[in-house]
């Protein structure tokens, strides 16, 4: 019985924090840390932040042979935002993947419809996705809820997303930081673990 005044629906059903991370089972994924976020058209207050953790969960999973995932953004040539043909859809130079890391390009919000990624992570054993990235109420959670109906555990790395203002349908402005906790909420209510960088760093590894 949970003891929350609000418990989650995955509280609710019984579902129990990781207490370890088995490596062989485990893949992080990093997602879209590109040249738009940061010098381009869409702009994220946080990205920084959130690149800089994201680096210390690729620099752990590197030191624990856990499989990195950078998944990159791409839109046809002439798009107004990641052309593959413009600058910004680059990875950001502070986050370029490794040459052991594996890449995917995507065209889609989640990383799953248009990749490859659920069969490379079926044929590597693949049971725990750890997902970074920008941005958190776009394709950080559409891979997130992807990925749970695809069979997965997931943990989303709090503080290794963030995303951007928006101006809703009423008119009104939605603050990033407003969007980035009500998109994790959700997350955390129904889809993944959430935590921070530094409880998954502090999580036993075997």
């Amino acid at each position: 019985m949970t003891t929350s005044a609000n418990p989650t629906l995955r509280e609710m059903i019984g579902s129990t924090p990781k207490s370890a991370i088995l490596t062989s089972e485990t893949a992080l994924l990093v997602i879209d840390f590109q040249k738009e976020y940061f010098e381009g058209s869409l702009p994220v207050p946080d990205a920084r932040e959130a690149m800089e953790n994201a680096g210390k969960l690729v620099a752990w999973a590197d030191a624990n042979k856990i499989n990195v995932y950078n998944i990159q953004h791409h839109n046809p040539i002439g798009a107004p935002v990641f052309a593959m043909d413009g600058d910004t859809v680059a990875f950001h130079p502070d986050i370029r993947p490794a040459k052991h890391h594996h890449v995917l390009q995507k065209t889609s919000v989640s990383v799953f419809p248009t990749t490859d990624l659920d069969a490379r992570l079926k044929a590597q054993g693949i049971k725990t996705v750890i997902v970074a990235g920008l941005m958190t109420h776009a394709c950080v959670s559409g891979a997130a809820r992807d990925a749970v109906p695809l069979g997965y555990d997931v943990i989303v790395a709090s503080d290794a997303c963030a995303t951007r203002d928006i101006t809703g349908p009423n008119g009104k402005t939605v603050s990033h930081k407003t969007l980035h906790d009500a998109s994790l909420a959700t997350l955390a209510d129904a889809f993944a673990e959430v935590l921070d960088t530094e409880a998954i760093l502090a999580l036993p590894t075997g």
